[in-house]
């Protein structure tokens, strides 16, 4: 048999056709991995986000927690035991009871107000420094229900006083409307400062929650606005007033705009309850 010689190109064309049917052989015995059947259901919902509880209305039942940066505090009787301030933490007192009505302030920087009643009614409130030495001495006149004058003395040193008396004004329907206050010096005695007046007035037939509880002095039973007043006029930088409101007619938020420079911005404080 006469031996077969191939040529160097037919060489390479078997190899390559060789090669090519491996690759195919290959292919053709790939691994496919089988599609894992899933788990299951549980039934169970997807997991949702929790909603934060709705508040309950506000009704004319509830009592004033916070306005802007006054804080105020009861006990579970509805009664203030305590005032404090935002933005000053040694500012502010705590109310002591005995029976039903107020006895005595504690001030955080350790001065206290005594009361003294006259009936229901206070007549007399008189604070003390740490050192038990008179600071201010008030004494309360009322008609009806309503103040009508506050006499202020106030110790400025050993014999020397300062004496201020406000008389306070209303409409019908019983909010403040004029609080007219002149003073004297105890070494001037016929020297009569003032008068200067506070006016209020446009107010709304909304109820008004603020109770009289000033940094300086805390009143029970004392109202002095009944409703909201749209403007407060010290003679000087005239304070305008609107409020948003609850559904029960309880103030939401209070804006407030100085009448002389209506380019500025309003500020507004809210009602906590």
């Amino acid at each position: 048999m006469k031996p077969i010689t191939m040529k160097p190109n037919q060489i390479l064309l078997i190899a390559g056709l060789s090669m090519s049917a491996l690759l195919f052989t290959a292919c053709d015995k790939e691994d496919i991995l089988p599609n894992t059947p899933a788990g299951p259901s549980t039934g169970a919902p997807a997991p949702s986000t929790p909603q934060a509880p709705t508040p309950p209305p506000v009704t004319t039942s509830n009592v004033l927690k916070q306005f802007g940066t006054d804080i105020f505090k009861y006990d579970a009787q509805n009664r203030l035991v305590e005032v404090s301030y935002t933005f000053q933490a040694d500012l502010g007192y705590t109310v002591v009871y005995e029976g039903n009505r107020p006895a005595r302030l504690n001030f955080k920087n350790g001065e206290y107000l005594l009361y003294t009643y006259n009936n229901d009614k206070v007549e007399k409130a008189i604070v003390y420094f740490t050192d038990h030495q008179k600071k201010f001495d008030y004494t309360f006149a009322y008609n009806g229900d309503k103040l009508v004058k506050q006499t202020t003395i106030t110790y400025l040193g050993p014999n020397w006083e300062k004496t201020s008396i406000s008389d306070f004004k209303y409409d019908a329907s019983g909010n403040l409307t004029e609080q007219v206050i002149k003073w004297w010096l105890s070494d001037q005695p016929d020297v009569m400062r003032g008068p200067s007046t506070i006016k209020w007035g446009n107010y709304d037939n909304k109820p008004n929650p603020l109770p009289y509880a000033l940094s300086s002095l805390y009143l029970p039973g004392v109202k002095l606005h009944t409703n909201n007043p749209g403007f407060r006029d010290p003679g000087l930088n005239k304070e305008l007033y609107t409020y948003t409101y609850h559904a029960s007619g309880m103030p939401k938020d209070r804006t407030l705009k100085l009448e002389p420079y209506p380019e500025q911005p309003a500020y507004t404080e809210t009602y906590n309850y």
